[in-house]
């Protein structure tokens, strides 16, 4: 297996939650049973289902509970080159200035809502752009993802 980008990550992660709703249906448990079960609340399991908060030790809980074997692959990320690094850390100065925020507070919202991700898996086409271009297009998968920033 090769690198996994940020996307596709994304989409693994969002499909064991389904993964783990269906067999949690499958057993005719409701999310507060699995959430009893497993020693987490409702809104947990609720969160995990849907691709989200999902941690290693919260896979095996849930597969233990759910009678069902997991098995991870991790491989090695490529390395990051110092031009990608330096045009991150431009695009995200440019988001926080456009927005009025700090850089953390940027670095934080556009972590959250996949803006920086999304810079980083598409570093190749992106670069190319404008940095207007960049902080623009990081709006708009921020805002996809349920960002409220404008």
């Amino acid at each position: 297996m090769g690198n996994i980008s940020g996307n596709v990550m994304d989409n693994l992660v969002n499909e064991i939650g389904l993964l783990f709703k269906k067999k949690r249906q499958a057993l005719g448990l409701t999310q507060q049973q699995l959430g009893e079960k497993v020693g987490v609340t409702k809104s947990e399991i609720s969160k995990i289902e849907n691709g989200r908060a999902i941690t290693f030790a919260t896979i095996n809980k849930l597969s233990d509970a759910l009678g069902v074997k997991t098995t991870v692959k991790l491989t090695p990320k490529a390395p990051v080159s110092g031009s990608a690094i330096h045009f991150i850390v431009m695009s995200l100065g440019s988001f926080a200035r456009k927005h009025n925020l700090t850089k953390r507070e940027a670095c934080n919202y556009l972590s959250r809502y996949k803006g920086l991700a999304f810079s980083i898996d598409n570093y190749e086409a992106e670069h190319q752009l404008s940095i207007s271009e960049c902080v623009d297009d990081m709006g708009a998968i921020c805002r996809k993802n349920g960002g409220a920033i404008i």
